[in-house]
């Protein structure tokens, strides 16, 4: 994991714009709330598995989608998701909304 972490991030989803559209992104820490993540996810949020290490999102059109505690995950605006470091978001997208 990167020496950078999550701590200067909102707690909670928040949005940012990356060169011309609007992204949203779900910084991952343990214990999200569930209702946090049926916000973010959508009707995906069925298929989301939580650990004590991060969450797993199986969906039926993609691989499985893992991510560890001080990720981000990115939804686009096509639906699909990403899954990032906090290095990555500081180069590719502005600061939080």
């Amino acid at each position: 994991m990167s020496e950078s972490s999550l701590s200067e991030f909102p707690q909670g989803a928040f949005s940012a714009f990356s060169t011309a559209k609007m992204s949203h992104f779900l910084p991952i820490r343990p214990n999200l709330d569930p209702e946090v993540l049926r916000s973010f996810f959508g009707a995906d949020a069925a298929n989301i598995r939580q650990t004590a290490t991060g969450l797993t999102l199986r969906t039926p059109d993609a691989s499985p989608l893992r991510a560890k505690n001080g990720e981000i995950i990115a939804r686009f605006t096509n639906g699909k998701y990403k899954v990032m470091d906090v290095d990555y978001y500081r180069k590719n997208f502005n600061d939080p909304l």
